[in-house]
């Protein structure tokens, strides 16, 4: 089963949108791509610390939005 996507829409402004627009062509093409890594790596190097991460990732497999098997790495 392939991983849930979907597209999520924020604004941003001021400082934060000038260093998305400063990052692009270094974390991505576009903004969307920037946002999505700057996300993806804040997600690898925060979410694993959690506590309670394995319940988050076993009700994530249960409502679809992971494979119900992590990828082994």
């Amino acid at each position: 089963m392939a991983q849930k996507k979907a597209e999520i829409r924020v604004f941003v402004d001021g400082v934060p949108l000038k260093i998305v627009d400063d990052l692009i062509g270094i974390m991505g093409n576009t903004r969307s791509e920037v946002v999505r890594t700057i996300l993806q790596e804040w997600f690898h190097a925060n979410i694993e610390k959690m506590e309670d991460w394995k319940k988050h990732r076993a009700e994530a497999a249960a409502k679809g939005y992971v494979p119900r098997k992590p990828d082994v790495r």
